[in-house]
């Protein structure tokens, strides 16, 4: 008799042998995920290829889940297959699930665009003010492109007095990145005052040169304002955040760059007509200013003004000279008293002085030595040296005896003490 085997006994069977099989224990699967429910111990989900197939999947590795995963995600899971034994379906248990195509590329956009708003280089104190009127203006675009035609067609037109410095670029594929940053080099050397990048819409594959991080680097270092015209208002690019002004066409971008020559003319125009109400406000405010002023009586009878102003002069030059004749006479008055002061002090101190000397006089004659010779006295010198004690002669010396009215030589002969 054929055996029979339980419904548990099979599902066992075939979870053994699916685990069994070496590449099913480590396979990644691409599909779309549906009916995703979040538990705090697992997730479940399926995974969904258009109509034509689906299975069933489930990730114990709750952490590791990308949290912003959602229904619609195209995404690969990679993990291993097996059989749900209580509910006899087949499926796959995974230990990671990432975006698959355009959402990784978005995924990873999103991390580039933390990490540079974290170094603020997206900050608004970091913008730079666009020029009112540019001399030398950058462009970088593509060739032949309706993005490059209608910038340099709407510039001339509006403000022809520019010089437009163009560098074609290829703005996308694989290529466009290295082109992009040549382009920017040639420009920036060129003495700009503002540069503009533009593309003119297109997919987000089209535009994601656009979020090249060599780019976004390279014009983060610009110089000078930057006015991005890369995609529609849709489609922002990193460029996008970090440019100083941004325009949703070529077109716009022109008109944010330069003024228009019909504004300008008509601003000229306004100016010249306020600048005329102005004098013309300012020559009446004048006139009965200078009206009022002829109207006083100082200037109606200037003549007789001109006469009470010419006496008081005159009576003020002569007060002046009497002043000065006075003033003159006192000065005279006072030196010639100074003078005779001046002169019995020279005369008090002449005789203070004589007397003084005069007695010195009487003083210096007492104290004369011919006095003294005249009594009858003598001295005796030695070499001009005059001997005050005979201590200091020896027998033999010569010396020279003074007397009032003459000398006489002798020679010591004998000495007593």
């Amino acid at each position: 008799m054929k055996k029979v085997y339980r419904v548990s006994e099979i599902n066992r069977y075939v979870r053994d042998v699916l685990t069994n099989i070496p590449f099913l224990n480590n396979i990644s699967i691409r599909g779309e995920i549906i009916n995703l429910k979040k538990y705090s111990r697992a997730f479940y989900f399926t995974l969904k290829e258009a109509d034509e197939a689906r299975i069933s999947a489930v990730t114990f590795n709750v952490h590791s889940f990308p949290a912003t995963l959602k229904d619609g995600d195209e995404v690969v899971v990679t993990g291993r297959i097996s059989l749900h034994e209580k509910g006899g379906t087949y499926q796959i248990i995974a230990n990671e699930v990432v975006y698959y195509g355009l959402g990784a590329k978005l995924l990873a956009l999103k991390a580039l665009y933390d990490k540079f708003s974290a170094q603020g280089l997206f900050d608004e104190k970091l913008k730079k003010p666009l020029p009112k009127f540019p001399t030398r203006i950058g462009v970088i675009a593509p060739r032949d492109s309706a993005a490059l035609s209608d910038i340099v067609t709407n510039i001339e037109r509006r403000f022809p007095l520019v010089t437009l410095v163009i560098k074609e670029a290829i703005v996308q594929g694989d290529l466009a990145p290295k082109s992009i940053k040549t382009a920017y080099e040639y420009v920036t050397q060129q003495n700009i005052d503002v540069l503009i990048v533009a593309r003119g819409g297109g997919s987000s594959d089209d535009l994601w040169a656009f979020n090249d991080e060599e780019v976004v680097l390279t014009f983060a270092a610009r110089k000078v304002p930057l006015i991005s015209a890369i995609g529609h208002e849709i489609d922002t690019t990193l460029v996008d955040y970090l440019s100083d002004a941004r325009a949703s066409t070529p077109t716009a971008a022109a008109e944010l760059v330069v003024p228009h020559q019909d504004d300008l003319t008509q601003t000229i125009y306004d100016f010249n007509a306020r600048i005329r109400n102005s004098i013309h406000v300012k020559l009446a405010e004048y006139s009965t200013k200078l009206d009022l002023l002829v109207s006083r009586p100082v200037l109606k009878n200037y003549g007789a003004t001109l006469e009470v102003i010419s006496d008081q002069v005159a009576l003020l030059g002569t007060k002046l000279q009497n002043s000065v004749a006075i003033t003159l006479k006192d000065m005279e008055t006072a030196f010639n008293l100074a003078l005779t002061k001046l002169a019995a002090l020279g005369d008090r101190m002449y005789n203070t002085r004589r007397e003084k000397v005069n007695t010195l006089l009487v003083k210096l004659e007492t104290l004369n030595p011919k006095l003294v010779l005249n009594r009858g006295y003598a001295f005796i010198s030695r070499e001009d040296v005059i001997i005050k004690s005979s201590k200091t002669l020896a027998k033999g010396d010569k010396v020279k005896i003074q007397f009032s009215d003459g000398a006489v030589k002798a020679q010591v002969e004998d000495k007593d003490e």
